[in-house]
């Protein structure tokens, strides 16, 4: 006689259950985060891109209190008072960077390895997080695996990695799937958002505008998810009370970025009003623009066309609501509406400005390759059951038999990842990006100026000539110099950028003539002027 299970035993059993499910994310993320860093390690070596002095200097040019308040205030544009950029005031336009950039300048100065370290270690922070987030989604450990993998590295978006300067991506994807994370948490476990989840989720997501403005469309995003995790609405009292226990959230959210956008486009320093970041709504630039993107993240370069790229959308809406798939209807919006920040600006973005239209895409990937073992498992089981045991014998169909759903799944699933590692290995090889020689220039006329072993006196002015066109932007010497004697009171301008008049120019204290290689000291206070 077999005893009854007693309350201790079933607590015990669920106990190993949950130890086991523990062990098994364990393994996995670990394999996710080894996988990464496979590709990601050489970027350790890399050096600053000219526009990264640009971003660490406005950074600097607003100081610590400036940048804490703009980050609290996100909706205000912040004034960098005492520069100038393009004869335009200087803004703090994505504060969340100075979180980043402020504290690895106080102690480590210029030092570019711990900026990569930083970096690099934000993006092996994002794979567990971005692993719960599928799993929760899609419930399933395999599919989660299979998301993550084909999103923590993408030959096609390397810029994450390896530029610097795409910090803001980094960080507004990490801030993104991090509120996004903690909102499906409690919403998944059954509970509605108490006053103080609520200003978790929001001050998540306000981090995320803060350092870049793809982040506005995660309101709707949770709202499609609260609306298809709704199961309908007798009448109008059910529809009001959903609103008021699950939609409001992000109505509350949607309307902080109602104020964002505002602040953020309104006024002659807005972004809006740059030519390079000035939205042009069409929707010929709506389609092509989500054409190239979509190309990109595939490997199907041109080949995605407009109207191939409707039909994709309209197979993928399709497949969701016959297969009646929460995630992947979720998807299929997420694929639409996420990339609506960028789809509008010409000349088109691309490559890190991705990172988030990447997750919508690897899960429905994720999804299609679980729900194609299903089928193969289910009918394998068939051959067994049928053809097999007709031809071979009961003892073949029998062990054929014996082989679970369960495990083919998660060996196919296994040998699916295999070989889109090896497909990830041999595009990165066959692109050849030379990331590594970003910011060679950079770097030499940091060490050209640290050659000088030169320290202006305390609020003197600064005269720089330019022996060659080093950089694009020539107000970078401006930034490198700035960082490189980090002190508030001097006065630099730069020639043939800054208008000066000719009594400025014969009271200036240094004249610094600059090249990528090499500095020299024509006008100093210990040296007699010369004109």
């Amino acid at each position: 006689m077999i005893p009854p299970l007693t309350s201790r035993h079933m607590h015990s059993s669920e106990t190993e259950r949950a130890y086991r499910r523990i062990v098994f994310d364990a393994i996995f993320v670990a394999v996710l985060i080894a996988y990464f860093l496979h590709f990601a390690l050489p970027a350790l070596r890399g050096r600053f891109r000219e526009d990264e002095m640009m971003n660490m200097g406005i950074c600097w040019c607003a100081g610590a209190l400036k940048s804490l308040l703009a980050n609290i205030v996100f909706w205000k544009l912040f004034l960098c008072s005492g520069c100038a950029l393009y004869d335009l005031p200087l803004y703090l336009y994505r504060p969340g960077g100075a979180l980043y950039y402020l504290p690895l300048y106080h102690f480590f100065d210029l030092n570019a390895l711990p900026y990569r370290i930083v970096q690099t270690s934000i993006l092996v922070a994002s794979i567990p997080l971005v692993y719960y987030l599928s799993r929760r989604l899609a419930s399933s450990r395999c599919i989660a695996f299979l998301a993550v993998l084909a999103l923590c590295y993408h030959p096609r978006l390397a810029g994450l990695v390896f530029v610097g300067a795409f910090i803001y991506d980094v960080l507004c994807g990490f801030f993104y799937f991090a509120a996004l994370a903690y909102y499906v948490h409690i919403r998944e476990g059954g509970a509605s958002l108490r006053p103080l989840h609520l200003l978790g989720s929001l001050a998540l997501y306000a981090m995320a505008l803060n350092c870049k403005e793809m982040a506005v469309t995660l309101p709707v995003i949770v709202l499609i998810y609260e609306f298809l995790k709704s199961p309908g609405w007798t009448d109008w009292k059910a529809f009001l009370r959903w609103i008021r226990t699950c939609a409001a959230p992000s109505l509350i959210a949607g309307l902080l970025t109602v104020s964002y956008i505002y602040g953020k486009t309104h006024g002659s320093g807005s972004l809006a009003s740059l030519d390079p970041y000035r939205p042009i709504y069409s929707w010929d630039n709506f389609t092509t623009s989500n054409a190239k993107f979509v190309g990109q993240l595939l490997f199907a370069g041109r080949t995605i066309t407009p109207i191939a790229l409707l039909l994709l959308w309209a197979l993928v809406f399709i497949y969701a609501f016959v297969r009646r798939d929460r995630t992947l209807q979720l998807m299929a919006f997420w694929i639409v509406i996420v990339p609506l920040p960028v789809a509008f600006i010409v000349p088109m973005r691309g490559d890190a400005s991705l990172y988030l239209l990447l997750f919508g895409w690897a899960m429905i990937f994720a999804k299609v390759v679980f729900d194609l073992l299903t089928l193969i498992s289910k009918f394998s089981v068939f051959i067994g059951n049928r053809v097999l045991t007709a031809a071979t014998g009961a003892f073949v169909g029998e062990a054929f038999r014996k082989i679970s759903p369960r495990v083919f799944r998660i060996v196919a699933t296994l040998l699916v990842a295999f070989a889109l590692a090896a497909f990830t290995q041999r595009e990165n090889q066959r692109l050849r990006v030379p990331w590594l020689n970003v910011g060679s220039k950079t770097s030499h006329v940091i060490q050209a100026f640290r050659s000088l072993r030169l320290r202006p006196l305390h609020g003197s002015s600064v005269l720089l000539l330019l022996k060659e066109n080093i950089f694009q932007n020539k107000w970078n010497v401006f930034f490198i110099a700035s960082l490189v004697w980090n002190d508030h009171s001097l006065r630099i301008w730069v020639e043939n950028v800054n208008e000066l008049t000719q009594e400025q120019q014969a009271n200036v204290d240094y004249i610094i003539s600059i090249s990528e290689f090499n500095a020299d000291v024509i006008r100093s206070p210990e040296l007699p002027k010369s004109d």
